[in-house]
């Protein structure tokens, strides 16, 4: 109990007085300690004073989010509803509560009914959809569901630097690592020291490592960048922060990022020497587990 109670007394923001921005902090520091009552109350008093506003639903999201990984069903059920009916259709300033609601009501289904109505109800949505961020993000939960023991999509295509890149067909009876990333991902940047480390360790005992992105458009300085504007900056990245990966060919392939549902960045894919996707994780992992997923993979047989 008195765990709990210092997560709780840490949450010290306040609906009442938070600004712009400061209410999905409220509610996520609520969901981190556990505390989903907490968290729909500090919506509830924003949603008095402000309102059904872009914030309101952001936090909405994050609490339906939230409530179904807590596996709190009835919470979560009640969070879509308001988001779906709210938010009927895609729309340019709401796709972030919007994504989250197509995305938790499929794990909701995924748990009440099974793999196949989830997928079902998901591959709809993708269809539907048409914002480059939601279909990721939907082909994201959709690979969840359904890719590892796959085999891996189309081989990567595009414009690329540093060592010249395989396809994936020539990697065949090979493991091969992809670590989808975009500059400017923050945790993308603390993933780098571990990921030189399983490079280093493994590239000699036969696994390949690839690292598929995509153009954004823009650069840190730059609001809009051309397409040799942004790739020498992604040179300059690459070479000053992610080093110890100057073997790593890097691929810039928005297709493969978008097939791969690349809504959140690293995200790891890691085929085996048969060619199936043994692991496919859109998050940071720690040096320990990409390790132990990798071992289990070069120790089969080829």
């Amino acid at each position: 109990m008195k765990k709990w109670a210092l997560l709780l007394a840490l949450c010290t923001f306040s609906a009442g007085t938070a600004s712009a921005g400061d209410l999905v902090r409220v509610v996520r520091n609520k969901l981190s300690a556990g505390d989903t009552q907490s968290g729909a109350s500090a919506l509830e008093a924003w949603k008095w004073k402000h309102g059904v506003d872009e914030e309101y639903l952001d936090g909405l999201g994050w609490l339906a989010r939230g409530a179904e990984m807590l596996r709190r069903p009835e919470l979560a059920e009640a969070c879509v509803a308001e988001l779906r009916k709210v938010i009927p259709e895609e729309k340019p300033e709401t796709l972030i509560p919007y994504g989250a609601a197509i995305e938790v009501e499929a794990r909701l289904k995924a748990a009440a009914l099974g793999r196949g109505a989830a997928l079902g109800y998901l591959e709809s949505e993708f269809a539907r959809a048409h914002a480059y961020s939601l279909r990721c993000r939907i082909r994201k939960n959709i690979n969840l569901l359904s890719l590892e023991g796959a085999s891996p999509m189309e081989p990567l295509q595009g414009d690329s630097f540093g060592p010249p890149p395989p396809s994936l067909a020539s990697l065949k009876g090979k493991p091969a690592l992809l670590v989808f990333w975009v500059h400017g991902c923050g945790d993308c940047i603390a993933q780098a020291p571990a990921l030189a480390h399983v490079v280093k360790k493994y590239e000699s005992r036969g696994l390949t490592v690839l690292a598929p992105t995509r153009y954004l458009g823009s650069t840190d300085s730059d609001s809009v960048a051309t397409p040799a504007t942004e790739k020498a900056y992604m040179r300059k990245v690459w070479a000053e922060t992610f080093k110890g990966l100057e073997s790593v060919p890097v691929v810039i392939d928005s297709t493969a990022m978008l097939d791969y549902g690349v809504s959140a960045t690293p995200t790891f894919a890691l085929v085996d020497r048969a060619g199936k996707v043994r692991l496919y994780t859109p998050t940071r992992l720690s040096e320990a587990e990409l390790s132990k997923r990798i071992e289990e993979v070069l120790a089969e047989a080829p």
